[in-house]
């Protein structure tokens, strides 16, 4: 099933990239390259028991019109956990320098919403604690989340492999 709807993706993306003028070579090189990011996303799990997983994914890629930054990038998924809960991400990245950054992002629970600014985190709570702030980058950090499974693994420290 996996297989399928990545063919698929794949197979959209090819069938849009074919039609004249509708993407120039440079855009069509940067949209293939985020889609590999999503396939690894796709595949990735996460959370304190590893059976979190992303669902659902869906991206857009779209050009800035600034030539430092030419396309910028954006991902919303479903995070389907144990409990059976769907949750929500949004990451958004910016292509510079000839690679995708993640640059932010956000994971939004029915008890909590995670935003994260580059490496920065911040947790509210619907319990109405003081937000908890910190960096994905420090000893001892034990998240767990989506956004820093993108952030370390699937990328080099936000930056595309």
């Amino acid at each position: 099933m996996k297989t399928r709807r990545l063919f698929a993706l794949s197979g959209a993306l090819l069938l849009g990239s074919l039609t004249v003028g509708a993407i120039d070579k440079a855009e069509a090189a940067a949209r293939e390259r985020f889609i590999r990011i999503i396939e690894k996303l796709e595949k990735a799990r996460f959370c304190q028991s590893g059976r979190c997983r992303y669902t659902d994914v869906r991206f857009e890629v779209r050009p800035t019109g600034v030539p430092a930054q030419p396309f910028k990038g954006l991902i919303r998924a479903g995070i389907l956990r144990p409990s059976q809960a769907l949750d929500q991400a949004r990451y958004q990245f910016v292509f510079s320098g000839g690679r995708w950054r993640l640059v932010s992002g956000s994971e939004t629970t029915d008890v909590n919403e995670a935003t994260y600014s580059g490496e920065h985190y911040e947790f509210s709570s619907a319990y109405g604690r003081a937000p908890i702030q910190g960096s994905l980058t420090s000893p001892g950090n034990d998240l767990e989340t989506g956004y820093k499974l993108l952030y370390l693994k699937i990328l080099n420290r936000g930056e595309e492999r």
